[in-house]
C-alpha cells in the first residue's frame, strides 16, 4: 500500500530555493496550488522534458515575467520610454526645463557682465559677485540634486507599473513618489557621504606616507588609488539598487503580524537590501549598468552634438549684427543638452529599476508573485488578500489595501 503522507522529495514545505511553493524540493519543479481569488496559477517555465518546448513566461508588461538577459533589460527600458512617454519624457522635460531656465536667468539676468568678459573686465568683478555666483551655483547644484531625485523615485515607480503592464497617471505616481523623497535624498546623501569620507581617508595616509618617505608616499598612493577605484565600483555597484528598493518595497510594521499593517522599509534597510541583491552578482549588475551609460552616453552625445551644430550655424548666419544673437545660440545649445539630460536620466533609471526587479526575480522568486498579481488583475492591479507561504492567498483584511507585491523577503 503506497504511503501518500509525505509526498516525494520530502515532507511538505521544503520548496526550491528562490521558488517557494514549487515543486517537491528536488529536480523538476511542479506546478504552483492552485489559489483562490486568484485565477489560473501562472506556467511554470522551466523542468520540461528533454526536447520539449519550454513554455513562454508571461508578458503583461514591458518585460517577461522570468530572470532577464541583458538585452531585455536594455530592450525593457526603452520599451518603458515609449509605453509611459509623459511621465518618463514629458515629466522630465518640465522638470529639466525648469532647471535649465533658472540657469539663464540666474546667468544673464543676474551675472550678465560675467558672460564671456574681457580680461579688464575680469579685473573689475568684486569679490561680492564672485561669491554670489557661487552661492547661485551652488543652490542650483541643490535644486539639481533634488529633481533628479525626485524624477528617479518616479521613473522607478513607473517601471514598477510597466512590468504588471499597469496604467500610471503623472498625479497617480506623484503620490506614490511623494513620501519617499526625503528619504531617496538621504539615500543618496549617504552613499555621498561614505565616498567622500573614503576618499578623505585614503588623501591623509597618502600624505603622511610622503611626510616619511617619497618613495613610501608614492607606493602608497599607487596601491591605495587602485585600491580606491576598486571599492568605488564595486561599492556603487552592490549599492545601486537602493533607490529601488526604498521607493518600492515595504515591510510589516509588527513582525509578529506580518499581514496586518506595512511601512515603506528605511534608508539603511534599502541600502542593505541593495548590496544583498547584488551580492554574487557584482560583475553582471556592474557590466549591465556600465554598457547602459555608454548607450545613454552615446544616444544624449548625438543629440548634444546636433543641438551644438544647430547652434552654431545659427550664430554664423545671424552675424554679430543681430542683437541677441548669442543669447539664441547658448539657448539653442541649452535645448540639446536639455534633450540629452532628459533621455539619459529617464533610461538609466529605468534600466536601473529593472536590474533590481530582475534580481529579486533571480534570487527571490519575484516573478512568481507578479505573475499571479498580473492573472489576478492584468490592468488594475491586485485583488483580494495578501500573499502567502507557497503562493496561497490569505483571506482579505477588512479596511487593509491591497498589499505590494514588492513587499521585502
Amino acid at each position: 500500500m503506497t504511503d501518500t503522507g509525505t509526498p516525494p522529495g520530502g515532507p511538505p514545505g521544503e520548496t526550491p530555493a528562490g521558488r517557494p511553493g514549487w515543486g517537491d524540493g528536488w529536480g523538476d519543479p511542479g506546478p504552483p496550488p492552485a489559489a483562490p481569488g486568484w485565477g489560473a496559477a501562472p506556467p511554470r517555465w522551466g523542468g520540461a522534458p528533454w526536447g520539449a518546448a519550454r513554455p513562454q513566461a508571461p508578458k503583461p508588461g514591458v518585460v517577461p515575467l522570468r530572470p532577464l538577459g541583458f538585452g531585455e533589460v536594455l530592450d525593457g527600458a526603452f520599451t518603458t520610454v515609449q509605453r509611459y512617454p509623459k511621465i518618463m519624457l514629458g515629466l522630465s522635460t518640465a522638470v529639466m526645463a525648469v532647471l535649465t531656465t533658472a540657469y539663464f536667468l540666474t546667468l544673464f539676468v543676474g551675472f550678465g557682465g560675467m558672460v564671456a568678459p574681457t580680461a579688464d573686465e575680469l579685473t573689475r568683478i568684486s569679490d561680492a559677485t564672485w561669491v554670489g555666483l557661487a552661492a547661485s551655483g551652488a543652490a542650483l547644484a541643490l535644486a539639481y540634486w533634488v529633481a533628479q531625485s525626485v524624477l528617479t523615485g518616479m521613473i522607478t515607480v513607473t517601471v514598477a507599473r510597466g512590468v504588471l503592464g499597469q496604467p500610471a497617471s503623472v498625479g497617480e505616481v506623484w503620490r506614490v513618489t511623494r513620501p519617499h523623497v526625503l528619504r531617496l535624498l538621504a539615500v543618496t546623501f549617504l552613499l555621498a557621504l561614505a565616498y567622500v569620507v573614503t576618499l578623505a581617508v585614503v588623501v591623509l595616509v597618502v600624505v603622511l606616507a610622503f611626510v616619511t618617505s617619497t618613495a613610501l608616499g608614492i607606493v602608497a598612493a599607487v596601491i591605495l588609488g587602485l585600491g580606491l577605484i576598486f571599492a568605488a565600483v564595486v561599492f556603487g555597484t552592490r549599492t545601486a539598487l537602493s533607490s529601488a528598493a526604498l521607493v518600492l518595497e515595504i515591510e510589516p510594521v509588527d513582525a509578529t503580524q506580518p499581514y496586518a499593517g506595512q511601512r515603506p522599509i528605511s534608508v539603511v534597510s534599502a541600502i542593505r537590501r541593495s548590496w544583498g541583491l547584488v551580492r554574487g552578482r557584482t560583475f553582471r549588475t556592474f557590466g549591465i549598468l556600465a554598457v547602459a551609460n555608454v548607450v545613454g552616453s552615446v544616444v544624449s552625445s548625438v543629440i548634444q552634438t546636433a543641438f551644438t551644430l544647430l547652434a552654431t550655424g545659427l550664430g554664423l548666419g545671424l552675424g554679430d549684427s543681430f542683437r541677441g544673437g548669442e543669447f539664441l545660440t547658448l539657448v539653442v545649445a541649452g535645448i540639446g543638452g536639455l534633450a540629452a539630460s532628459v533621455l539619459q536620466i529617464a533610461f538609466l533609471a529605468a534600466v536601473t529599476a529593472l536590474v533590481y526587479v530582475d534580481a529579486r526575480m533571480r534570487g527571490e522568486g519575484l516573478d512568481i508573485t507578479l505573475a499571479q498579481y498580473a492573472a489576478a488583475d492584468p490592468v488594475g492591479g491586485p485583488v483580494g488578500g495578501p500573499v502567502g507561504a507557497g503562493g496561497t492567498t490569505l483571506p482579505p483584511i477588512p479596511g487593509a489595501e491591497p498589499p505590494s507585491p514588492w513587499g521585502a523577503r
